[in-house]
């Protein structure tokens, strides 16, 4: 895909989604330019046209995390967490999409003794040392057995999908693998 092209389908949305984080409408202009500097400058690397999309908005809102962080000691505006997070909501670009589904299918295939503190601790978020009263173990016993189902559930899941991170560890792409089974057919 040309730059030329990138630009016409994606810099009236861009511009709005930055002039929505930035009040100054010059440096909502200077950051879109750098947005599409960056773009043109990797355009290269990025094989899978479907990834697109997310990869130009990862790229827009880091430079827009850049921009405070430059101008952070003359304007003293902070960026907090649930600005970036009211950011990826606003605009469906989740790339991930079936995954909890997949995930789900995998808890159920763990074993009884680590499929209840999974579910408890990380799709229920009640604290280990809660869960270590309520199965009657002791907190570092319960804590293993927490990381071991968490390592049971990766092999699980690394087995199955193929998973593509960004330079910060966060997922942009999970795929089923030839060899997966059915636990995991949602994930494509």
């Amino acid at each position: 895909m040309e730059i030329v092209t990138i630009h016409n389908q994606f810099h009236k949305l861009l511009r709005n989604y930055i002039s929505k984080r930035v009040n100054d409408k010059t440096d909502t202009d200077d950051i879109l330019q750098e947005v599409f500097i960056k773009i043109a400058a990797k355009l290269n690397s990025i094989n899978d046209t479907e990834k697109l999309k997310s990869w130009i908005f990862t790229i827009t809102r880091n430079t827009i995390i850049d921009y405070y962080r430059k101008n952070s000691n003359t304007k003293k505006i902070a960026i907090t967490e649930k600005m970036m997070d009211e950011s990826e909501e606003e605009i469906d670009f989740d790339t991930t999409k079936g995954l909890d589904k997949c995930l789900n299918g995998f808890i159920q295939k763990l074993p009884e003794e680590y499929r209840d503190v999974i579910i408890d601790s990380e799709i229920k978020g009640i604290k280990q040392k809660d869960l270590a009263e309520k199965y009657n173990l002791a907190y570092p016993s319960l804590r293993s057995r927490v990381q071991r189902g968490r390592l049971r559930l990766k092999e699980m899941l690394l087995t199955c999908c193929s998973i593509e991170l960004d330079n910060r560890g966060n997922v942009i792409d999970v795929k089923s693998k030839n060899s997966c089974n059915d636990a995991c057919s949602n994930c494509d």
